[in-house]
């Protein structure tokens, strides 16, 4: 038997790891000398309101090695292959902490695929893993195909407000200002596993998402038709489901569904986030 791990980046619904026995390590969110586990003990909305309360961004951090460790001992235990596959390493140390991990384990049962992608870039990954042990092939065998689909991985967003990633240091205070009075929306591809700011939108957030879905599924068009989802911060649960709707009326996709982003995610981004995520064919 092959499990599949990752972190809770992962950023899909509860009800698709359980039906698909996906482990999951939490990452931590610390709120100013507070330290919480995502998706355990914290939730966006927490964040939000200590941003709001505050004027303070929380801090995320992966697990330390000796966390890896347990974890993967954990899954190995009961002599089964185990496939790794969390936020990528140019974007956290969490996978270059389970590498070393591995490495001291020294099991050849256990396979580590960098997702060069983060949030439900990648919660499809380890689905597509997860469909391909269901099919009986080895650790090895999913582990290389894994790794191939890691290039083949449309993950991107919006955002609506600057707020954010300028607290984190990620623009200039000129630019939040311009960018908010201009209502100037940044897209966030993920190339190469990198965050980049690949264009700008400027216009209100609910049509410039809707504007936006259509441009990437006419730039990323030769998709895998199992999986698409709309990841998202945002507390408008019906323009979601309008979101939702824009993609299923297309009729290129088997499964359309929304989630929330994580602590993780939420905790870079802010309140109204919008992306688009599914697989590409290789």
């Amino acid at each position: 038997m092959v499990k599949i791990c990752t972190d809770s980046c992962v950023d899909i619904p509860k009800r698709m790891i359980e039906e698909n026995n996906i482990a999951v390590l939490p990452l931590i969110v610390m709120l100013g000398d507070d330290e919480y586990y995502d998706g355990v003990n914290i939730q966006p909305s927490d964040i939000f309101a200590y941003v709001e309360k505050t004027g303070q961004l929380p801090k995320t951090a992966a697990r330390g090695v000796e966390d890896f460790k347990e974890f993967f001992s954990k899954l190995l235990k009961d002599g089964d292959e185990v496939i790794y596959c969390g936020i990528g390493s140019k974007l956290s140390s969490a996978f270059s902490y389970a590498s070393i991990a591995s490495q001291q384990l020294n099991n050849n049962r256990l396979f580590l695929v960098d997702s060069k992608s983060l949030s439900s870039g990648i919660g499809l990954l380890v689905l597509y893993a997860s469909s391909l042990a269901k099919k009986g092939l080895d650790g090895a065998t999913i582990a290389k195909l894994l790794e191939k689909q890691t290039d083949f991985n449309q993950t991107s967003f919006i955002v609506d407000k600057l707020d954010f990633l300028h607290k984190g240091g990620r623009c200039s205070a000129t630019a939040k200002f311009g960018a908010n009075l201009l209502k100037i929306k940044p897209k966030l591809e993920l190339v190469d596993g990198v965050i980049e700011n690949t264009s700008k939108y400027i216009g209100p957030f609910k049509s410039v998402a809707k504007r936006y879905i259509e441009d990437m599924l006419k730039k990323y068009n030769n998709v895998k038709r199992e999986y698409c989802t709309i990841v998202h911060t945002c507390r408008d649960e019906e323009f979601i489901e309008e979101l939702v709707k824009q993609i299923q009326e297309k009729n290129i996709f088997d499964n359309v569904f929304s989630n929330w982003a994580g602590s993780t995610i939420s905790s870079h981004c802010g309140e109204n986030t919008v992306g688009i995520i599914y697989l590409l064919e290789g």
